[in-house]
């Protein structure tokens, strides 16, 4: 499935918020992202990230249960290529 998220432009790493309630940070700090499928809250500088679409290997299910479990296997994508 395919998923908004932001590549921060420090760490480069690819964000995006699984849930609604899933507020999510990169790594570095500069970034985060919450709101899930039903929208895109983003924090920090516009200058530190970039919009971006990737395509996951996952269900919106699986990304449910990811982030009840806590198991955060699909949390973060590190320094992806994009499918576009």
């Amino acid at each position: 499935m395919k998923v908004s998220g932001v590549i921060c432009k420090n760490c480069n790493n690819f964000i995006y918020s699984r849930t609604t309630h899933d507020f999510r940070w990169c790594p570095c700090g500069k970034v985060a992202v919450d709101g899930g499928m039903d929208y895109l809250k983003i924090v920090g500088n516009q200058e530190d990230y970039s919009f971006a679409r990737a395509e996951i290997d996952a269900t919106e299910d699986d990304l449910i249960n990811d982030w009840n479990t806590g198991k955060n296997k699909y949390g973060i994508i590190p320094a992806v290529k994009l499918k576009k």
